[in-house]
């Protein structure tokens, strides 16, 4: 046996023994009517793994082999039908040759239902994603139920799908819509499925199982059921030879945008544009060695980290046996712009809510943003009129607060102002009684500044949501020493139900997010202080990877909300310093980005791109004179280095006192709530990766040349190689 396969063999054997389904049945197999019905059964999402392959081939061959079946129906039930490979497999991974090997089991598995001789049928339901479709894919027909929706989101996680998918979905639809769907992860639903050809028939879901028979019994009964339609045989949406030029340029041009990290999207088209020119065996072979080309990237390394430190942020070990509280109505005080995106993001989630403010003006022009937002999904075909009434209808305002009484969660969303917030907070109190779980969704106060006057402390908590709050993904669950187990499982669970991430966080002054981005912000001003030009340093913060620059990116939100939380954080942590007097200045003086015309950058009227601004080249200017700088263009690196270590820095103070439990926590939540570069893993993890003593080593040479703030914890310094 060759060292290769002894060590594939074992790690299978430590892959397989942890899915816990070895002693059970996975899929179930009946057979009425001549038609042979598989089932999945993989709870709790019917995910593939290596030991649902083989039972999937088990079944497949029974049922071929079974003279009283005509038919099969492949289904996972009425709402669901599969999440797809099980990710589990990937983690421990650490040759290309295994993952290839990876790839290769499911594409022979899949092989197997495509060639049985008997007519299969996918029943499929719910959100049809990567493998489950690649499996569907591979069946002879495809019905679907009318809220189905359809996608590859492999590419997202720095992959290309290695089941098949580059081969089988251009036979279906054919090379362009293929190469969109493949290297974008765009998610289709039922109706342009069925335009596409991807699935054969749509019908209501509790008619899923009937219809799948429908569509393989001919009209004298399952006897003379058709004949299997194999998807490698589908020709004639890949004979056109100039079409296909024309969507590999057009794939070509979308590479371009592409990060050279992942490598994923390339390697899509070369699959692709194999089996296409070769044959579908070339393609699949193609595939399989891309699949392993990819996993074996640090990029798809990092994302796939990411993925499960995504879902493990709920996952309180101290909270296993705590019982949250459903939630049946909420209310949120103060409806400025966070205030109406928490009321949005709560109708969406199909919460009733009472919005409460004191000016009935603020609450007509929360409701037209919330309108207007949903207009704009409905335009784009991404939320039914009918929908957007609903949940129009779940919000009712009031400037009366005797009227959260009732609520079981009120949100506290009023200006970041520690008397201001005291004040509602006690206001809330009062009118709803004991029992009631008061969240504020304060920033960077301190909860207990907050809780002073309170009678029950215990069901204070933090709940702050990231702006646009219903667009956002992260939210920060916040405990402050009094609070209850209870509120925070309900605060977590709360937050999943509205299809965010929450993160648990012990209170500090800015938390977690804020607490390591807004010093990343203060080191922008700092570096233009010493020279740097704003393009530079906004291109600096792109090519590492972040979506936007820290300028461009506080011009956008306000300067004067940096200013003002500079006030909270720097009291909080002297030896941040404070931020630099260009911030100042610039707030004084009334430019305050974005939202004035003028910031950073400047902005023409009812347009968003940042153009010099010679107001803030004056500023920039003078506060250098007063200074005492010189200065001189500060090299990319130079910019990098100081605006990722200090992140990184803070971090490790963030992980020394204890505000976040878990490393995982800290990287997903900067991933989420900052935009921190999904493909370097998260902030800890990059730096792990860069090597502790490297990190070390840099941080205290900043330190020792631009002040503590770079200055490396104890932890850090304890701390040895990665």
């Amino acid at each position: 046996m060759s060292a290769r396969h002894s060590c594939l063999c074992r790690w299978f054997s430590e892959y397989l023994p942890a899915q816990n389904h070895l002693d059970r049945e996975m899929i179930h197999y009946r057979v009425s009517d001549a038609v042979c019905v598989l089932q999945l059964d993989s709870p709790p999402l019917n995910t593939i793994s290596l030991a649902v392959l083989d039972e999937l081939v088990a079944s497949i061959g029974r049922a071929d082999s079974d003279a009283v079946v005509r038919a099969i129906v492949l289904t996972g039930g009425t709402d669901h039908f599969s999440a797809g490979a099980d990710l589990g497999m990937f983690r421990g991974i650490a040759l290309v040759e295994d993952a290839a090997e990876i790839s290769r089991r499911f594409q022979d598995a899949f092989q197997v239902v495509e060639d049985c001789g008997k007519p299969v049928v996918a029943a499929v339901a719910g959100r049809v994603m990567g493998g489950a479709l690649e499996l569907a894919m591979a069946c002879h027909f495809r019905v679907c139920t009318a809220e189905s929706t359809f996608s590859f989101p492999e590419v997202s996680l720095g992959l290309n799908p290695g089941a098949g998918a580059t081969q089988r979905l251009p036979r279906l639809i054919g090379v362009q819509a293929a190469l969109k769907m493949l290297m974008t992860a765009e998610t289709v639903d039922a109706e342009c499925a069925l335009e596409l050809g991807l699935v054969d028939a749509i019908c209501p879901s509790d008619d899923l199982i009937e219809a799948a028979r429908r569509l393989v019994s001919a009209a004298h009964g399952p006897a003379l059921a058709p004949a299997p339609r194999r998807t490698a045989k589908h020709v004639e949406k890949i004979e056109n030879a100039a079409a296909n030029r024309a969507a590999y340029d057009e794939a070509q041009q979308r590479l371009q945008k592409t990060r050279p990290e992942i490598i994923a999207p390339q390697e899509i088209l070369e699959a692709v544009r194999c089996g296409v020119e070769e044959s579908c065996q070339a393609g699949l072979r193609k595939e399989r060695e891309a699949f392993a080309r990819c996993l074996n990237t640090p990029a798809a390394q990092n994302k796939i980290y990411l993925f499960f430190a995504t879902r493990q942020t709920a996952k309180v070990p101290q909270l296993a046996d705590v019982r949250p509280v459903e939630i049946g109505k909420a209310a949120v005080v103060g409806m400025g712009t966070m205030g109406t995106g928490i009321v949005h993001a709560l109708i969406v989630a199909g919460v009733p809510v009472v919005a409460c403010d004191q000016s009935e003006a603020a609450l007509a022009k929360g409701l037209d943003r919330i309108r207007s937002s949903l207009q704009k999904r409905i335009a784009q075909g991404k939320l039914s009129p009918e929908l957007s009434k609903r949940m129009l209808e779940l919000v009712s305002t009031t400037t009366d607060r005797g009227r959260l009484a009732g609520a079981e969660l009120v949100i506290e969303s009023v200006f970041e102002d520690v008397g201001v917030k005291r004040s509602v907070i006690g206001e809330i109190e009062a009118v709803c009684g004991p029992e009631p779980i008061i969240a504020s969704n304060t920033s960077t106060i301190s909860l207990e500044q907050l809780a002073e006057g309170m009678q029950h402390i215990e069901r204070l908590c933090g709940m702050h949501f990231f702006n646009p709050a219903h667009r956002m993904p992260l939210v920060e669950i916040i405990q402050a020493p009094e609070t209850s187990p209870g509120v925070l499982a309900t605060g977590l669970q709360f937050a999943k139900r509205l299809r965010k991430t929450p993160v648990l966080v012990n209170n500090r002054e800015g938390f977690l997010v804020n607490r390591i981005f807004i010093p990343y912000l203060k080191e922008a001003f700092w570096l233009l202080q010493d020279g740097a030009e704003p393009v530079a340093i906004d291109a600096a913060a792109v090519e590492f990877g972040f979506p936007m620059g820290p300028l461009a990116l506080i011009d956008m939100a306000g300067l004067d909300i940096l200013v003002h939380t500079d006030r909270v954080l720097s009291r909080a942590f002297p030896r941040h310093g404070h931020v630099s007097p260009i911030a100042v200045r610039l707030v004084e003086q009334g430019h305050l980005g974005q939202k004035t015309g003028s910031g950073v950058y400047k902005y023409e009227r009812g347009d968003y791109a940042p153009l010099q601004s010679d107001v803030a080249g004056q500023i920039i200017a003078d506060v250098q004179r007063v200074a005492g700088r010189s200065p001189g263009p500060l090299d990319r690196d130079e910019i990098t280095q100081r605006l990722v270590l200090r992140m990184v820095s803070e971090a490790f103070y963030v992980m020394e006192e204890g505000v976040v439990g878990r490393e995982s926590d800290l990287d997903a939540a900067m991933a989420l709530g900052t935009g921190f570069p999904g493909f370097r893993g998260g902030l800890l993890r990059y730096a792990r990766q860069l090597g502790l003593d490297t990190v070390r080593d840099r941080l205290e040479e900043l330190a020792a040349r631009l002040g503590q703030r770079f200055a490396p914890c104890d932890r850090l310094r304890e701390m040895k190689g990665t």
